[in-house]
């Protein structure tokens, strides 16, 4: 049990920082009763499963370009939360992405944005030296990376993967959502803002130098930033890449049909409210294709809890504005 108090505006965890102005929003409250009654969304059955194969091949459990995906996680919920514009931080912590869809109101301003996310900590005796951050700032800044500090972080440290990103155009707004490590390694970071038209190309191109697309979000419905990374760890690989434009109707399959060709889930993304489109990138080691366990999840089935411990972590989490409720796709 852990014990949650509020003390001058700022969560007193441990383990939890939390920097920036927050203003009331009914989306956090929006967000946390959703919690208490999802369904499937379009296509999705609650709790469909493939098969749980044994994967030739899975990531190195510090290379944080994977979701976490193949890293043996044991680890069980903590603290829900949204961020504004400012920063959340857990040490000793998962994360989850950002939850895409819904975060601003369209007419408002940038103080009118949040967004929601959960953290995991680890089961006794699984603990890892990784931290779960979480940033709100101005959109012009975003185009100021390489050379982007946000409320005290080098958002293109060597120690971190940006792994979930939204931009907002209309309210001047982005998040982002990193983890960090000090004993990762050495991450090569890059941001381009291309057409939509070229996503397939790059993350090809991209994943024969050995570098892995993990974040993207659209600033209109023909152009996309993307984050993609090099590993110190990792320069020998080469990986296929599969760029799938979807549909809150389509996700769910199309996310199947990746993992059932071994793709590992490494960037989901959206932009915009309503949002311009919705995208889902694999990535798999070249030549291996054997599928990897993926689950379409509502709350609608036992806890989320007994997954996580076996390994699964979130690869995407989004919203449906029309029912309104979210769900969350998890691969291992």
């Amino acid at each position: 049990m852990h014990d949650e108090r509020l003390e001058g505006g700022r969560a007193m965890y441990p383990d939890f920082r939390r920097f920036g102005s927050y203003a009331s929003s009914f989306l956090l409250l929006a967000a946390m009763l959703a919690t208490l009654h999802f369904t499937g969304c379009g296509n999705m059955s609650p709790g469909s499963q493939l098969p749980s194969p044994t994967a030739t091949w899975s990531p190195s459990p510090n290379d944080f370009r994977f979701q976490g995906v193949g890293a043996g996680l044991d680890a069980t919920s903590w603290i829900s939360l949204n961020v504004g514009l400012g920063q959340d931080a857990f040490n000793n912590t998962w994360g989850s992405p950002l939850l895409i869809g819904g975060s601003c109101v369209p007419s408002g301003g940038p103080e009118d944005c949040s967004w929601f996310f959960h953290t995991f900590k680890y089961a006794p005796g699984s603990a890892r030296d990784t931290s779960a951050v979480y940033h709100g700032g101005y959109l012009t800044e975003l185009n100021n990376f390489p050379n982007l500090t946000e409320w005290g972080d080098n958002l293109s440290a060597p120690n971190l993967v940006i792994r979930s990103l939204d931009v907002e155009p209309a309210n001047g707004v982005f998040a982002v959502a990193f983890i960090s490590s000090p004993s990762a390694g050495t991450f090569a970071p890059s941001m381009q803002r291309m057409p939509t038209s070229n996503l397939q190309a790059f993350a090809t191109s991209e994943g024969l130098q050995g570098r892995v697309v993990t974040a993207l979000a659209l600033d209109s419905a023909t152009t996309a930033y993307v984050f993609s990374y090099g590993w110190i760890n990792d320069t020998n690989s080469v990986y296929e890449a599969s760029v799938a434009p979807v549909t809150l109707n389509t996700i769910a399959s199309e996310a199947q049909n990746l993992a059932s060709e071994g793709y590992i889930l490494t960037a989901f993304g959206g932009g915009g409210t309503p949002t311009f489109g919705l995208y889902l990138v694999g990535t798999r080691i070249k030549g291996v294709a054997t599928p990897r366990a993926i689950l379409v999840f509502s709350p609608q089935t036992p806890s989320e809890d007994q997954y996580y411990a076996q390994g699964y972590v979130d690869v995407a989490f989004f919203l449906d504005p029309a029912l309104p409720t979210f769900s969350r796709i998890m691969e291992k």
